[in-house]
């Protein structure tokens, strides 16, 4: 008997993951069957207990997993593993084999990574790698091409990596089942293989399955925008969404603290009305920013200046030892904001997440909607999720966008299927000027005028409304006029909202004091950074000191040159008041440092 022969109890599965497996085998039970599907099921739906089950009935040898990520990888191995997770692992969480047979089955897991061996892959039925691992693919299957049968992908919008198209080719024989919330990828092409199942977003939140999806956009009535070389002006609501579309302005807007203050006040706000709501149950935010020193120097201090508690995690390779005391810090609710660059995509499980904040624009579909997968996975009974914005990142484009797709709207999913404006390549721009950030921002500043803001609103599933509710909610529009505005700008009026309301200026001055404290720092390791790229230094050579890297070495002179130019010792920042803080800036000693601190390692180096 083979370990996969064994019948399958679907009682407890949602009708999604019965249905979707109910296709799999259908599919496969005809003769000449395509050999590479895809099985379309939201984020938060339960992909897991679909692998899990996906083989029986199925499979008569070996099933490899592939994922994109390390992490997603663990966590499939631990969701499907009968020795080491007796009582959590998905075959027994919900009742799918006889708990005696279950208990005598042979069906062992293994995640391929660098202790394992050829042998060990001949005595494990289950092979869970990401792709990475498998870059060198005959290291692990040398002359065991017919070895592995089924191949499941899970992301598999990630299939246009080479690692993935060399495993398909290499198990030429093998099924392949690919799972995704979007089928296309990040090229704009879509995903090989016909989709046999769709389990649509609206289907989901009106199933209960994942949360109903609340849109906040903030925006000021007026922007003021400086430029060097013409001075400022004052843009009114209308022209700011005018310049939605401008890649600059999109930039500029996240750039701007006064921005950045309005998406984390607005955040804040909404984790507050779930907390109200849903009291009995832990909710948290999660944030996305464009590149490391935007999430330092921007998104982080927003938050803090509203008393949050605040983690950073990345996909850098240095920061990958802090990245696990901070997702620790978030499960044991230390934390009420993780802030994450190219980190937290796909595979990150952790339902107290509850407001998605976005500081950075996107500028396509897919990791939009990835992203807002963060958020939409059931917490208890909270029943929906809130997204939030600033109208300047043009974000209610992909939001409309999302909404189109799964409704599957042909003529919107043709054009997205060509297009080729991917956020891979903002991205790219946004980090690579990151090392020219200083000169950007003298040539262009965003502040918000006025008290007063405005919010649009939407969800993703609403119950009808008429045009009436906009009445008298926005000065200086009549009914007809709101109409033309909305259509405009590509809003769709009959589920979008807006209101005017008041910014919250009231920030606890100690809040301030210890945000502004912490900016400094994260200001001085960016100054840090800077000089060693100017002087084509390596962060952890020694060229200085022989008792101190690089990094260590210009980072305590900095420091030094700050408290200097602060009057103050060493370890008497927190003596710095308020007032001192905005002085720091307004003067421009952030800059002065930077150019003496460059010019004396400069020296330094001259000398040699």
């Amino acid at each position: 008997m083979d370990n996969f022969s064994q019948q399958i109890k679907t009682d407890e599965l949602r009708k999604c993951q019965r249905e979707a497996y109910s296709k799999i085998l259908e599919h496969f039970s005809k003769p000449q069957a395509e050999r590479s599907i895809l099985v379309q099921l939201p984020t938060g739906t339960g992909k897991s207990a679909l692998i899990a089950i996906a083989p029986f009935g199925l499979a008569k040898k070996k099933v490899l997993v592939l994922t994109p990520n390390v992490k997603l990888a663990k966590q499939i191995e631990s969701d499907l593993d009968i020795i080491k997770n007796t009582s959590g692992n998905i075959y027994k969480k919900f009742s799918l084999i006889e708990t005696n047979i279950l208990s005598t089955l042979e069906l062992y897991v293994l995640r391929l990574e660098g202790t394992v061996s050829q042998s060990d892959i001949a005595e494990h039925q289950i092979l869970i790698a990401n792709y990475q691992q498998l870059q060198d693919i005959e290291k692990w299957f040398k002359d065991e091409k017919e070895a592995v049968d089924l191949i499941i992908i899970d992301e598999a919008h990630h299939q246009e990596a080479n690692t993935y198209q060399e495993i398909i080719k290499f198990f030429n024989k093998s099924k392949i089942i690919g799972l995704t919330a979007t089928p296309f990828r990040s090229d704009g092409k879509k995903v090989e293989g016909n989709i046999i199942y769709k389990y649509h977003f609206h289907e989901a939140i009106k199933d209960g399955v994942i949360r109903n999806i609340k849109i906040i956009n903030v925006s000021p009535q007026e922007v003021e925008l400086s430029f060097t070389d013409d001075g400022s002006k004052i843009y009114s609501l209308e022209q700011i969404l005018e310049l939605k579309d401008e890649a600059w302005f999109n930039r500029g807007i996240a750039l701007s603290p006064d921005c950045c203050g309005s998406i984390a006040q607005k955040a804040k706000e909404k984790l507050e009305e779930l907390k109200a709501e849903f009291p009995n149950t832990k909710h948290q935010i999660i944030a996305s920013a464009i590149s490391k020193r935007h999430a330092r120097e921007f998104v982080k201090p927003a938050f803090e200046k509203l008393g949050l508690k605040v983690g950073l995690v990345s996909s850098d390779a240095q920061d990958m030892a802090t990245n696990d005391k901070v997702f620790d810090d978030l499960k044991y609710g230390k934390i009420e904001v993780i802030i994450h660059i190219g980190m937290l995509g796909e595979g990150f499980d952790h339902p107290p997440l509850g407001v998605a904040a976005i500081f950075r624009p996107y500028k396509s579909l897919n990791p939009y909607i990835q992203f807002l997968g963060r958020v939409i996975r059931r917490n208890d009974e909270t029943s929906h999720c809130f997204v939030v914005s600033h109208i300047g990142l043009n974000q209610i484009k992909r939001f409309q966008e999302f909404k189109m797709f799964d409704y599957e709207d042909q003529k919107f999913l043709e054009e997205l299927f060509t297009e080729k404006d991917t956020d891979d390549s903002f991205v790219k721009d946004g980090n690579k000027s990151g090392e020219k950030r200083d000169s950007e921002e003298e040539q262009l500043s965003i502040r918000e005028v006025g008290d007063d803001v405005v919010n649009f609103e939407s969800q993703f599933l609403s119950p009808e409304q008429g045009i009436e509710k906009l009445v008298g909610q926005v000065k200086q529009l009549s009914p007809e006029e709101k109409k033309s505005f909305f259509e405009k700008f590509g809003i769709d009026v009959a589920d979008t909202e807006l209101s005017v309301g008041k910014k919250v200026k009231r920030i606890k001055p100690v809040d301030k004091r210890k945000a502004s404290r912490n900016l400094l720092n994260e200001k001085e390791k960016s100054i840090t950074v800077d000089i060693l790229k100017k002087l084509s230094l390596k962060t952890h050579d020694r060229n200085f000191n022989p008792l101190y890297t690089n990094l260590a070495w210009v980072k305590k002179k900095v420091s030094k040159e700050v408290n200097k130019k602060l009057s103050i010792k060493k370890n008497q920042r927190k003596t710095i008041d308020n007032t001192a803080f905005d002085g720091i800036e307004k003067n421009g000693l952030l800059k002065d440092v930077s150019s003496e601190c460059l010019q004396y390692f400069q020296n330094k180096l001259n000398e040699k």
